[in-house]
């Protein structure tokens, strides 16, 4: 059956083929659904009864109001309202819809060489640890890493601020590794961090990443390195490759499902972290067998801005 979703996570309305079923217009916005309106041509717009609190990014139809997380347009026939494929064309339904996030919990963080962090980063592997923030804990477009290193020499500290640059993605169930590889170009000397992440483990108003200007653009991304004070060490901009981003993108959309849907979601988090760790016993390996990489490109270069705010 042919239904339209409205996707606040990818800023799009799209259509699907789902099941002729209470159960499968549930799938869609991933729990319990709630009446919002019937439309002229009959069409019905359901949303996720228990959405407020577990789907932050919202979207409205121009009325003034606004909706949490995912939305379906369903057909209706005969006099009581049989559920059926939507009549909707995904030009009329795009035409309308409008996509926002929450600016409460937007923070503006930024750190300075010399000075401290205040974030603690638990130690991953022989190189080093590293702690990502990203969606509602940053701005504009949400992603940085915090790399800690125990006393980094001269050597290391250029590595980190003029290397080569390379991201890889993978993941293990519902968890997500992002891998780094750092490479000194003047003798190859490289360093390695990885990046275990679940969105749902951050708070309520922050689970999100904004939309990249287009699938061609990147996801702009600030690195920074951290002594074992916590002392800001060295800082520098990029952008993850596009493959990379959309891997990324992907994975936090999942995560924001399975916090949502699942009240142990956490604990099967770190069981696939521990699977994770025990197949990949360092970040090099890590690295070397995730599925996705891509290269940490200078700022600017496939990237660009976006209305963050409303799109």
């Amino acid at each position: 059956m042919r239904v339209l979703v409205i996707d606040p996570y990818r800023n799009d309305v799209y259509e699907k083929d789902i099941p002729n079923s209470l159960e499968g217009v549930q799938s869609v916005v991933h729990g319990c659904i709630q009446y919002v309106t019937q439309f002229p041509n009959r069409d019905i717009l359901y949303v996720n009864d228990e959405a407020e609190g577990r789907f932050d990014p919202r979207f409205g139809l121009g009325t003034g109001d606004t909706l949490p997380g995912f939305g379906v347009v369903v057909g209706a026939l005969g006099p009581e309202n049989d559920q059926g494929p939507a009549l909707s064309s995904l030009d009329e339904l795009r035409s309308r819809v409008q996509f926002f996030i929450p600016i409460v919990g937007l923070a503006d963080i930024k750190f300075e060489v010399g000075k401290p962090t205040n974030l603690a980063v638990t130690r991953n592997g022989a190189d080093g640890g590293s702690v990502i923030l990203l969606g509602g804990h940053i701005e504009p477009q949400g992603v940085m890493i915090v790399y800690k290193l125990s006393k980094p020499t001269l050597a290391e500290t250029e590595t980190f601020k003029a290397g080569l640059v390379e991201a890889g993605v993978s993941r293990d169930g519902i968890a997500t590794v992002l891998s780094w590889r750092f490479t000194r170009p003047s003798d190859g000397k490289q360093m390695w961090f990885e990046t275990p992440f679940h969105m749902g483990l951050q708070e309520a108003g922050t689970r999100y990443l904004v939309p990249r200007e287009t699938l061609r653009h990147g996801r702009l991304l600030t690195l920074v390195l951290q002594d074992e004070n916590a002392v800001c060490r060295a800082i520098r901009t990029g952008t993850l490759a596009p493959e990379v981003s959309h891997a990324m993108e992907e994975a936090v959309i999942e995560q924001v499902i399975d916090a949502a849907t699942d009240p142990a979601f956490q604990a099967t988090y770190d069981v696939a972290l521990q699977r994770y760790f025990a197949r990949t016993p360092d970040p090099k390996s890590g690295f070397d067998t995730a599925p996705v990489k891509g290269p940490v490109l200078p700022a600017g270069q496939m990237g660009g801005a976006v209305a963050w705010v409303v799109t």
